[in-house]
């Protein structure tokens, strides 16, 4: 299954939404909170921005394992919010 965000709109959303300058190229094996230097305020902040402005979730039982997640396993994770 291929990811909902592709890398180029994901480094977008985190530079203009989380006010972070990333330092190279994206390539997916950077580890969010390690490499990327998303705390966890940021990393809320990332997941209610995709949530409202995109309508992408994460499933609540990967909620924990988010800070330990690399940027394709988030992609990957992530899922089209069900409209009722």
């Amino acid at each position: 299954m291929s990811p909902l965000l592709d890398y180029t709109s994901f480094c977008q959303i985190v530079e203009k939404q989380l006010d972070v300058t990333l330092q190279k190229e994206v390539t997916g094996q950077e580890l969010l909170r390690d490499d990327l230097q998303l705390d966890s305020m940021r990393l809320l902040q990332l997941l209610v921005h995709l949530e409202l402005e995109h309508g992408y979730v994460l499933a609540d039982e990967q909620l924990a394992q988010l800070p330990q997640m690399t940027v394709d396993q988030l992609l990957q994770s992530l899922v089209q919010k069900e409209v009722v």
